[in-house]
């Protein structure tokens, strides 16, 4: 493993020198160290005994399934690091997802209104120029400051770590198949609460949200219309919603025949944690491909991903085909009535 690992680190090195700019290089030097300081405090941290805190986690839902989750279950259980020892800071309900490996969670919008949430996220987005948190911002630090006012004392687990481990994965210098021995893959914990009144006792559930693959534009509404036409001749629907705009992703709310709108169901603090509810107890997920598309196949329900324009990485799709060999995880290629109905059939039954 060391050896792949220096091979790899040796074209990543010659990767960025070809690019022949002073500054990429610096900033991936930058990068490096913080990374090696933080993994030798965090298993420093673990060797004395501390209570760790895991988080903030301010990315995009995909990221934090696909990679964040289970390389934290490693650490963790690389360092002998019980449950009971770890916190952990996330949004939006999302601490159920760590129920196996963190005892307690503490809610980020709990510590900041949902609205003001929002604005700062995409303001720490802008300066950094994507969602990925390679270094900790100033949102990192004072969410963290002000959740360790409650855990007491504790060391800092920073998602920083997910991008130093998986590095040479994401990059495309290592295999997909790689991220399987640099992260701990296993079905998704979720708290197992009682689904809304209102929500039927059969359905399928959509997450259809607007982005660089499934822009809002006429294609994607029509093959969205399409969709639930289909899934509604034989099933109820419930089209899961956040209630209210938490980031970059608009949300697509159609209204019709057995179609079920879940935004009364959630609060801005748990709209995750009852949307996985739903998932799981769902006959089948359709959902825009993207990272809440992941939940179906972590939770074991068939699942169609959905998109009108390949923009996005097939290292993701290829990590996750690996870690889950066995899901029933489809995505829609093509778009003739056919295949999308097909899917529509098996749901329904």
């Amino acid at each position: 493993m060391a050896g792949a690992s220096g091979v790899s680190a040796r074209r990543r090195l010659a990767r960025l020198v070809k690019t022949g700019s002073p500054r990429v290089v610096a900033r991936a030097a930058r990068r490096e160290l913080v990374w090696r300081r933080h993994e030798a405090s965090v298993a420093r941290a673990a060797r004395e005994g501390r209570r760790l805190l895991v988080g903030p986690f301010l990315g995009e839902v995909g990221f934090e399934l696909l990679y964040w989750i289970p390389v934290v279950r490693r650490l963790l259980a690389e360092h002998g690091v019980p449950p009971e020892r770890v916190t952990v800071l996330t949004r939006g309900g999302a601490g159920s997802w760590y129920r196996d490996c963190a005892e307690r969670s503490i809610e980020i919008l709990d510590l900041i209104p949902p609205d003001r949430y929002l604005e700062e996220l995409v303001e720490r987005r802008r300066r950094g120029g994507d969602a990925k948190q390679f270094f900790p911002g100033r949102l990192d630090s004072r969410l963290a400051r002000e959740a360790i006012e409650r855990t007491g004392n504790a060391a800092i687990v920073h998602p920083l770590l997910m991008f130093s481990r998986m590095r040479f994965v994401l990059e495309g210098l290592e295999p997909p198949r790689r991220a399987t021995a640099l992260a701990d893959y296993r079905p998704l914990a979720w708290d197992e609460r009682p689904l809304p009144p209102a929500c039927p006792a059969d359905y399928v559930a959509v997450k259809l949200y607007f982005s660089d693959s499934f822009p809002d534009e006429p294609a994607s509404r029509e093959l969205a219309a399409q969709l639930l036409e289909g899934l509604a001749e034989d099933s109820d629907v419930v089209v899961l919603t956040s209630g209210q705009q938490l980031d970059e992703h608009r949300e697509w709310v159609p209204a019709g025949r057995r179609i079920h709108d879940s935004s009364a169901w959630v609060t801005p603090q748990d709209n995750l944690a009852v949307q996985t509810a739903v998932v799981a107890r769902a006959r089948a997920l359709v959902s825009t491909y993207g990272g809440f598309s992941y939940l179906g196949p972590m939770l074991g329900v068939p699942t169609l991903a959905v998109h009108t324009r390949e923009a996005f990485s097939r290292v993701h799709l290829d990590v996750l085909r690996a870690a889950f060999p066995e899901a029933d995880y489809t995505l829609a290629e093509q778009y003739d009535r056919g295949g999308v109905y097909r899917f529509a059939d098996r749901a329904a039954r």
